[in-house]
């Protein structure tokens, strides 16, 4: 998180919220306006699907889904162009499911943003050192999600651009995807072209959809985060006030918003799991057989498109696995940061509070996979079986 902070000092990310609440709404009206794109909307409780860029999309989903089945029975016997098909239809699960979950289910992110609303109105109320933790936390979701956008977009300019630059040079004529649009023959300069912008307008909704439910969810998990900054900043002021050896109930306050602002972080990052766990496990059982796929495309068929499918999944896959890497590594600080305070002088009362509080942050939620916790050791994990996967191949085929 500390590179990623430092790309503040550049005008392009750079970004200071007054206040914590105005930042979150700065954030959360940045992103309304790139959902607007494809006709949704994350954070308002009437909204109307009925609109030309849902009915579009959806539409082109749709036509995907058809395109993809007739192009794989129509290939059947031409493994290349099979694996190909089987591989982008991968992408397709993803997006079913980032329909289902945003937009279906649509209420509980809209209840999660009401939350975070509520959560930013009362940190108004906090001392100057809390706010200007959350203004910093603001600061760090402006900068994620812009580079979320930026690595998103270069990867589909790069899908959608090397098969095109590779016709120019090679006799055959190589679309994006491995599907050909029913009824429209890829053979001809006209049907090439037909289904070579068909495919970049379907990669362009794909593109929009994935950003817009991505960054909605990089939002909600560092403002998880960014409440326990909150909760290590209050820490170090009891730990402060200990230090001074302030008065009883002043200690006893500061305790009491302690254990507040814990309970809020508890509810409130077991309502997100809880939505998310769903969400990210049909992301994971649909990206890595695509990748698997791929790989054996790539080793097998000497197929390198497939290279390009592989960073795509382990791209998203690392998205999910660092943010749950952030969030465990935090609880962590926090733990430490509870467990340095100035036990002796505490009353006895009020040790048993804190003792309560430190046991807690010891058994966090975490982002999970099914039974997978969803970090770094799993991002791992996965790239460490594709690699053991393409060495045996390799072995095999020499």
């Amino acid at each position: 998180m500390e590179f990623l902070r430092r790309l503040k000092k550049h005008s392009f990310f750079h970004y200071s919220a007054p206040d914590p609440l105005q930042g979150s709404m700065d954030l959360t009206a940045g992103i309304e306006s790139f959902n607007k794109s494809m006709g949704v909307s994350f954070f308002k409780r009437k909204h109307s699907f009925v609109n030309f860029f849902f009915i579009f999309g959806i539409s082109n989903l749709v036509l995907y889904v058809v395109s993809v089945l007739i192009s794989s029975y129509k290939s059947r016997h031409d493994i290349i162009k099979l694996i190909y098909c089987i591989a982008t239809f991968g992408f397709c699960c993803q997006a079913i499911m980032k329909i289902y979950s945003f937009i279906i289910t649509r209420q509980r992110v809209v209840d999660l943003y009401e939350i975070n609303h509520r959560y930013y109105q009362h940190m108004m109320g906090q001392s100057i050192a809390v706010k200007r933790v959350l203004c910093d936390n603001a600061s760090l979701i402006y900068i994620v999600i812009k580079v979320t956008v930026l690595v998103y977009l270069l990867l589909v300019i790069t899908a959608m651009s090397i098969p095109g630059l590779s016709s120019i040079f090679l006799a055959d004529r190589i679309l994006p995807f491995g599907f050909v649009m029913p009824f429209i023959d890829a053979n001809t300069l006209a049907g090439y072209y037909a289904n070579y912008g068909i495919q970049l307008i379907m990669a362009i909704y794909y593109w929009i959809i994935t950003v817009g439910s991505d960054i909605t969810t990089i939002y909600n998990l560092l403002t998880a985060y960014g409440q326990l900054d909150v909760l290590m900043t209050i820490t170090e002021e009891l730990n402060e006030q200990l230090e001074r050896n302030e008065s009883l109930d002043t200690i006893q306050d500061k305790i009491v918003e302690i254990i507040r602002q814990y309970q809020h972080h508890r509810t409130y990052l077991k309502q997100l799991v809880d939505f998310l766990n769903p969400y990210h496990f049909v992301t994971l059982i649909s990206t890595v057989p695509t990748m698997v796929i791929s790989v054996l495309g790539l080793v097998l068929l000497d197929w390198y498109p497939g290279a390009a499918i592989v960073f795509l999944g382990s791209v998203q896959i690392f998205y999910i696995c660092f943010l749950g890497t952030s969030l465990e590594l935090k609880t962590d600080a926090l733990t430490l940061k509870i467990g340095a305070i100035h036990w002796d002088k505490l009353s006895v009362r009020d040790m048993k509070f804190m003792k309560m509080v430190l046991m807690m942050s010891q058994k966090p939620k975490m982002l999970m996979a099914a039974t997978l916790p969803l970090n770094i050791t799993a991002f791992l994990q996965i790239h460490k079986f594709i690699y053991s996967l393409i060495m045996m191949l390799e072995n095999t085929k020499g």
